[in-house]
């Protein structure tokens, strides 16, 4: 199979990118909201390892699975490279979130980061402050934008 630069690598962006506001409306109405049950124990400490809010990561990779079966069977390798955006995503999420924010598993969080990973863990902080279902702000994962979500710091007073 050739790749097809003008096909493929759009189609992994998308796929990664897709992932971002996928990922940000799932979190905000649907891991807030009717399948708070399995987000719950990411947000009230269960001492369990594995946490229940894992599935969400397993059903996107079933998904980006299906896709490069769906290539397969199809002989159409855009299938394939929106999967493989999916799966850098779920890479970057598991360094970025887990790893990083979270201090999961490796423990790279007290590592010198840039000022936009700091941020970004600052960003997502105000996510957690109100553990409740229904209350929550700052709904990304990998990236903050500014106007759509809330800061840790006022205008004017510098980024950390």
């Amino acid at each position: 199979m050739i790749i097809n630069y003008f096909v493929d690598v759009p189609a992994s962006l998308a796929g990664f990118l897709g992932m971002e506001a996928i990922a940000r409306l799932m979190h905000k109405y649907v891991m807030h909201g009717i399948l708070w049950p399995l987000h719950m124990d990411h947000h009230i400490e269960m001492g369990h390892r594995f946490q229940r809010n894992n599935f969400f990561a397993l059903f996107f990779a079933a998904i980006a699975v299906s896709l490069f079966v769906l290539t397969l069977r199809t002989g159409n390798a855009a299938f394939a490279s929106v999967g493989f955006g999916m799966a850098m995503y779920g890479l970057a999420y598991l360094i970025v979130h887990d790893m990083i924010i979270h201090n999961y598993y490796l423990h790279l969080r007290n590592r010198r980061h840039s000022r936009y990973v700091q941020n970004l863990i600052a960003v997502h902080e105000l996510h957690h402050v109100n553990d409740g279902r229904n209350r929550g702000r700052n709904w990304g994962f990998l990236f903050y934008i500014p106007g759509i979500d809330e800061v840790p710091w006022k205008k004017g007073d510098g980024q950390k």
